[in-house]
C-alpha cells in the first residue's frame, strides 16, 4: 500500500511538474492598435504568432501586412509609407513576465503580471514595460495587455504622424 501511495505522489508530482514546464503557443493572437488622437486611424492583427514559455519568456512574432484597416487606402498608406512593410516586413517583441512565479497554473484565476521586453517595429528597437493579466482556466493561459507607444521612439514620423496619430493604444490577446 504505502508503494502504491508513493507512485501515485510521484506520478502527480510529475503531472503537475510537467504542466508548469509546459511552452504554449498560438498563431492567431490579436494586436489591435488605435490613434489616440484620430479614432479613425485603427488596425488589426488577427495573425500574431505568441509563445509563452515555462520561464515566462514571452514572444510575439507578426507580419506588418497582416494589419488591417476599415478603409483600404490607410493600410495601403500604412505599409507603403509608414511602417514600409516591404524594407521592415515584421513586427516584433521579446519579453519576460517578471513576476511569472504567481501564476498558479494549477488554479483558475486571474493574475496580474508585469512584462518588460523589447519591441522591434520598423527596424527600431525599443524597451516596453506594462501590466498585463495571465488567465488560467483548466491549467491553459490567455495572456492580455494594454499600452500606449509614440511612432516617432519606432523612426516612424511624417505630417500625419505629427499631427495626428504620435500615440497609438496597443491592445494584445493571446489565447493558447
Amino acid at each position: 500500500m504505502k508503494k502504491i501511495f508513493v507512485l501515485l505522489y510521484f506520478t502527480l508530482l510529475g503531472t503537475v511538474f510537467a504542466q508548469a514546464q509546459r511552452a504554449f503557443e498560438t498563431k492567431n493572437a490579436t494586436v489591435k492598435f488605435i490613434a489616440i488622437d484620430d479614432k479613425d486611424i485603427e488596425a488589426v492583427n488577427k495573425e500574431a504568432t505568441c509563445r509563452l514559455e515555462a520561464n515566462g519568456v514571452l514572444t510575439f512574432n507578426m507580419s506588418a501586412t497582416a494589419f488591417h484597416f476599415d478603409i483600404k487606402k490607410m493600410e495601403e498608406h500604412f505599409n507603403s509609407e509608414y511602417i514600409e512593410s516591404k524594407k521592415f516586413p515584421r513586427v516584433l517583441f521579446t519579453g519576460q513576465i517578471t513576476n511569472f512565479n504567481t501564476v498558479n497554473f494549477t488554479k483558475n484565476g486571474r493574475y496580474p503580471v508585469t512584462v518588460s521586453g523589447t519591441m522591434q517595429v520598423h527596424g527600431k528597437n525599443k524597451a516596453i514595460q506594462t501590466n498585463g493579466i495571465v488567465e488560467i482556466i483548466n491549467g491553459i493561459p490567455k495572456a492580455s495587455a494594454q499600452f500606449t507607444v509614440r511612432l516617432k521612439d519606432f523612426g516612424m514620423d511624417g505630417v500625419l504622424i505629427s499631427f495626428v496619430a504620435d500615440k497609438v493604444n496597443v491592445d494584445v490577446n493571446a489565447s493558447f
